[in-house]
């Protein structure tokens, strides 16, 4: 018997999860909805098959392995796929399916092109698993690494409309609309960590080789040097005594940091600090909204249903905070509510989303309003990234700047005040 991993919503709207053995996913999911749970996701445990995540042994670490078929594989760097390799495996498959190619050969195909090894490796085996008599989205959902929910739940709602090329196609669309998004926000947040990362070399490198230098010609000359002088003169030296200390410091800061947000009150804390940073807070509401519709449009149109949908957008929203708020509404839609009415709650979705979203339903046309709000705020993530770039940058210009500017002042004060006392 093997073991599956499950998260499922409670009927009081609570998420939970745990673990259950069955022989299928099938036999696990209605052993689930016999407990009056309504299923997110169920992903094989590896681990009790005697096997490796992504179908692959290692033997030393992740430099030699044995692949799929038993064969030993030498690979430096093994990485898994990416999303370009999502991508282009969901392009060549819809384009083989839409052009009358079976879909087991499809996969026996694009597995043996595939430039990961490991990517061709879980290819083969949801080939085998199709073979086995598997579903597809069954067989995908075995890899929840690879294949999240949304990918899963649009591919099963393929199979049953019988147009599993079209949503494939709407697949590409969307990593592709979510790559530039992350692209987007991973260059607004990268820009100012490198600046900020050379500044502080920069200052530091003042602080212990140049500050000294000045320090010991003005020992010899045995004058009294000005406050602000003696002020940094006094800090290059603490900092030159006790360089490991901070250093140290640093680092176990970041670590506890780490480890506090991988606890779930101080995951919940740090999402909702970053929701409501200046700035930075405003980019993420507009992120989350946009993606929120994205994947919603995406969802619907393709016959998944809302509740499904809703449940995934939860699970795929990167933070807690909002991750409960779409959960609330999902509770919400299951005793009877419209679905913009709980969206107006709160302050995550501004009242013109609410409006357009009203409207969808009222016209029965919500997937494409979706879309539209999806497409509007792919622009107002575009300017709000630019805007807190072009903000920023002269901040960061002028604070850089005023820091090293002290510095240096600071050690020619007493060069201007001798130069002074000359004339």
């Amino acid at each position: 018997m093997a073991k599956f991993n499950y998260k499922a919503i409670r009927p009081d709207g609570k998420m939970k999860e745990g673990v259950l053995e069955g022989s299928s996913r099938a036999v696990v999911k209605a052993q689930l909805v016999r407990m009056r749970l309504r299923v997110l996701s169920i992903k094989l445990d590896k681990s009790s098959l005697g096997d490796s995540d992504d179908g692959i042994t290692p033997i030393i670490g992740n430099m030699i392995y044995r692949d799929g078929n038993g064969d030993v594989q030498i690979e430096l760097g093994r990485k898994g796929p990416t999303s370009k390799h999502i991508i282009i495996f969901s392009k060549q498959l819809s384009t083989m399916i839409n052009s009358g190619v079976p879909l087991i050969q499809a996969l026996t195909i694009l597995g043996g092109q595939q430039q990961s090894q490991i990517f061709a490796t879980i290819i083969k085996k949801v080939r085998t698993s199709v073979e086995n008599g598997s579903t597809f989205s069954d067989a995908l959902a075995e890899y929840p690494k690879i294949f999240d929910n949304l990918y899963v739940a649009m591919v099963r709602a393929g199979e049953a409309s019988g147009s599993l090329d079209v949503i494939l196609t709407k697949l590409v669309t969307y990593i592709e609309k979510a790559e530039k998004i992350k692209g987007q926000v991973k260059s607004a947040m990268m820009y100012p960590i490198i600046v900020i990362s050379v500044a502080i070399l920069v200052i530091t490198g003042l602080l212990l080789f140049v500050v000294p230098t000045f320090a010991e010609q003005y020992a010899d000359s045995g004058r009294k040097l000005p406050a602000l002088t003696q002020i940094v003169i006094d800090f290059s030296n603490w900092i030159a005594t006790n360089w490991m200390y901070v250093f140290g410091a640093i680092v176990l800061g970041i670590f506890s940091l780490r480890l506090y947000i991988k606890t779930e009150k101080g995951r919940k804390n740090f999402d909702r600090l970053l929701l409501k940073a200046p700035g930075l807070g405003v980019l993420l509401k507009k992120i989350a909204v946009g993606r929120f519709c994205s994947t919603m449009a995406s969802m619907l149109n393709s016959g998944v249903n809302l509740l499904e949908a809703l449940d995934i957008c939860a699970a795929s929203a990167g933070n807690v905070i909002i991750e409960k708020f779409v959960l609330n509404v999902s509770n919400q839609l299951e005793k009877g509510a419209k679905l913009s009415e709980p969206l107006g709650e709160g302050n995550l979705f501004p009242e013109m989303v609410v409006s357009m979203v009203a409207v969808g339903e009222a016209t029965g046309a919500l997937d494409e309003m979706l879309a539209k709000v999806s497409d509007f705020y792919e622009e107002e993530v575009d300017l709000a990234v630019q805007t807190m770039l072009s903000m920023i940058e002269p901040i960061m210009i002028v604070g850089i700047g005023g820091v090293v500017g002290f510095i240096v002042i600071a050690m020619y004060l007493p060069v201007f005040e001798m130069a002074g006392g000359i004339g």
